[in-house]
């Protein structure tokens, strides 16, 4: 068994959520046939991590999330559902330019779309190899970017416009998604809203906000995070400026070449070069991975080496920094190496701990050593499964590290964390810390489940604060996976077993035989024990008297393991559903706006149509509110961003009578509402929204046929000349039923020549069909 090294994802989410934008446009149906045709079928939905009211778009994401997205294969065959949705764009000739943005994005992860609506690789930027020799976690996967690093970065920045000009919303879309990140601000629901408000209404939020905000991991993140960011921030579509990007590249390039980096362009987009980070040819000495090292079947990695489960994504890659890293790499299973305080700090167990200092480095680290001076083999298997399942799970970024062991697991090293969640419980009181310490927990169980690992000791002296996250340590009685036991005996049946009052009941019958449940059980207790202040009794569930955590607790501790959530994954959905406030429904933050944009804000007019492009088949925002507004608040700000405005005229005429049967005033309302904003689109010669607009009103009024549109539309269509007459000709060919309301207009010298030549095609079409039923009705003799 090897363990290979974690990969990126080939596609980012940003361009996936691109094309998850686009899937608005098509049915349930059809986008549910399009993954499965290609052997994709749907998570369930315990697992989908996913939060939308589009039902569209949870659809997509549904199977979307059932790719490995670093896995070829996989990928490959997720690229033939993204050209369906491509050909079918064509096809129907969609507005805007998301054909142009599409190509950017995937333009960016390595890929073109051909002439034939394909997609294919950019040669040498696609492969597996050009994503090692380019691996932003060379070094085994270890980033290098240092603190200082940043901080330079950030000052460079700082002497210009980090968005290029686009504005922060624009700009951010390009890389994350902004939707799915949570708020900072307790009054809004995602990342958008709040940096809406406190960026575009109240602006108090400084320029450089971003580089501080934990969400997008400038600062304190991955390697491969802020370099795309940093390439990002160079892109032709960001920056214009061919002398401020070059000033930019140079500065950049001098601040990241001592840690091995350089942004080096790619590919041309009109004649600018798209940027990327490389690594330096001259900084990468060892091509030697951690797939090179084989795991014996019961696995006991060397001291000094580092293995990355395969089930861990690069997002859960994080290496300890300063010191600490220091002392791994110096690492050689030398007791001599660490001065230790004379007495121990905690009780571990079959063990003492020390605070120690690595004499080479002056490093503050932890020794855990066995008690004995010759420990029987029992106590150093116990330990030996330590060192073992912590070096399996090092890179994980909420486990403890071991930085050194000695051979004979005696003792070993991990860094000093100051914090114990029992020293921590006050803070922890509040739900999102307690939230936070429960995820932790659920990821890091989750990579040593899938492996077959069981923790049995979850307790608060187990959980630590390292370096600003919770980590869990102390892996001692752990269950091996199955077929790995080294003495079954070691485990004794009908013996307590674990911490009282946090250990599973069945612990005490069978520890051998535990399952993930168990350390579910753990976790509910230590939730208790947090929220009530009380320590847990033998088997005995420790409930909140009330509050969300209260439903949590007795789900997790129920006595039967089979009752309790399956896996860790299932508890932590638990948490987010009953801890986390669900997404306001659109038309409520719609009527929040409203309620502003009366007042006069101006603001208020760009976040509503914001949020009505983000929401395009939420039939309630758009028929019981948008429809009604007036036109004058909202048509400045749709012809300022005319990929909105398409998306929010499209949708209007689409969810018309989806959600109730509409009303003469409402479709009335709709189709002079379309018109309105066809007039502003035909003066600023915005010739796609003005075909839209005609598109929607034209079929609404074809179905109605109301003469108080008509009469507006007629007096309309008077005014039209050039370009814009050529347009609503075209659609009223397109709709002969409408264009037959006004047929009046054909001798009316006042109406452009295309516009009358297009209604007398239809009342030619009229009198041919009128003609061919008379002569069906009446065959002319022989």
């Amino acid at each position: 068994m090897r363990m290979p090294l974690p990969s990126r994802d080939l596609v980012s989410r940003v361009t996936r959520m691109r094309f998850r934008s686009l899937a608005t446009n098509l049915t349930v149906r059809t986008i549910a046939e399009a993954w499965q045709s290609n052997n994709f079928a749907p998570v369930p939905d315990d697992e989908l991590r996913y939060v939308d009211t589009s039902v569209r778009r949870t659809t997509f994401e549904s199977h979307a999330a059932a790719v490995d997205w670093t896995d070829r294969g996989h990928v490959t065959r997720a690229l033939r559902v993204f050209e369906d949705i491509i050909r079918t764009g064509q096809r129907e000739a969609w507005g805007g330019s998301w054909l142009e943005d599409l190509s950017e994005a995937l333009q960016r992860d390595g890929l073109q779309i051909n002439e034939r609506g394909r997609i294919t690789e950019i040669p040498g930027t696609w492969t597996p190899t050009a994503l090692n020799r380019s691996s932003f976690h060379a070094d085994n996967g270890r980033d290098t970017l240092t603190e200082v690093t940043r901080r330079r970065i950030v000052d460079v920045l700082n002497t210009a416009d980090w968005t290029g000009g686009l504005g922060d919303l624009p700009f951010l879309e390009r890389l994350y998604d902004l939707d799915a990140l949570p708020s900072h601000d307790s009054r809004f629901a995602t990342a958008r809203e709040d940096i809406s408000k406190h960026r575009y209404a109240n602006e108090d939020w400084d320029n450089d906000w971003i580089f501080s905000d934990d969400r997008f991991g400038l600062r304190r993140g991955q390697d491969e995070t802020l370099l795309r960011f940093l390439s990002e921030t160079l892109h032709p579509a960001v920056r214009t400026d061919e002398e401020e990007v070059a000033r930019l590249l140079a500065a950049l390039n001098g601040v990241l070449a001592p840690d091995g980096y350089q942004l080096e362009p790619i590919a041309v987009i009109s004649g600018s070069p798209v940027y990327r980070a490389r690594r330096r040819a001259d900084t990468v000495t060892s091509q030697q991975t951690v797939g090179d090292t084989a795991v014996p079947a019961d696995p006991d990695p060397k001291p000094g080496t580092r293995h990355t489960p395969a089930r861990l994504t690069q997002a859960a890659s994080v290496v300890a920094t300063g010191d600490t890293s220091r002392v791994r790499q110096l690492a050689r299973g030398e007791r001599k190496d660490y001065s230790c305080e004379r007495l121990p700090f905690a009780d571990g167990g079959q063990a003492d701990v020390f605070r120690a200092i690595h004499k080479q480095t002056g490093a503050t680290v932890v020794l855990k050593k066995l008690r004995d001076r010759n420990p029987p083999e029992r106590k150093r298997a116990r330990m030996r499964r330590e060192i073992t399942l912590g070096r399996w799970l090092d890179g994980h970024p909420h486990a403890m590290p071991i930085l050194d062991a000695d051979a004979h697991h005696s003792w070993f090293v991990m860094p000093y964390a100051p914090l114990t969640a029992e020293q921590a419980r006050g803070q922890l009181a509040e739900t999102s810390e307690l939230a936070e310490l429960v995820d932790a927990l659920c990821s890091v169980l989750s990579a040593a489940h899938q492996a077959g690992w069981i923790h049995r000791d979850i307790k608060p002296a187990n959980v630590l604060k390292y370096e600003g996250r919770w980590v869990l340590a102390d892996w001692g009685i752990a269950r091996r996976p199955r077929g790995q036991t080294t003495d079954p005996q070691r485990t004794r049946v009908g013996v307590r077993f674990g911490s009282d009052g946090f250990a599973a009941p069945e612990l005490s019958v069978d520890a051998h035989s535990a399952t993930d449940a168990a350390d579910v059980y753990s976790i509910g207790q230590l939730i208790g024990w947090v929220v009530t202040g009380e320590m847990p009794a033998i088997n005995v569930p420790l409930l909140p008297k009330a509050g969300p955590w209260r439903s949590i607790v007795r789900h997790a501790t129920q006595s039967d393991p089979g009752r309790r959530p399956r896996t860790v994954q299932a508890l932590r959905q638990l948490v987010h559903q009953e801890t986390r406030p669900p997404a306001q429904p659109a038309l409520v933050t719609a009527t929040t706006l409203q309620r502003d944009l009366e007042a006069g804000s101006a603001a208020a007019a760009h976040e509503l149509v914001s949020l009505a492009a983000r929401h395009t088949d939420d039939a309630a925002l758009y028929c019981d509110l948008l429809v009604k507004l007036p036109l004058q608040h909202l048509l400045p700000v749709l012809l300022a961003n005319t990929q909105h405005a398409i998306d929010v005229v499209r949708a209007m005429a689409a969810l018309l009578g989806t959600h109730r049967s509409p009303e003469r005033g409402e479709v009335d309302a709709a189709i002079m509402g379309l018109i309105g904003i066809a007039q502003r689109a035909a003066a600023t010669g915005a010739l796609a929204l003005l075909e839209e607009c005609c598109n929607g009103a034209f079929e609404w009024d074809a179905d109605w046929d109301q003469w108080g549109p008509q009469r507006e539309i007629a007096a309309w269509l008077r005014t039209l000349t050039g370009d814009n007459a050529s347009s609503v000709a075209s659609m009223l060919r397109q709709h002969p039923d409408c264009a037959r309301h006004f047929t009046h207009l054909i001798d009316d010298a006042f109406v452009d020549h295309r516009i009358r030549a297009a209604l007398r095609e239809t009342a030619s079409a009229d009198r041919a069909h009128a003609d061919d039923e008379a002569r069906t009705v009446s065959p002319e003799l022989p």
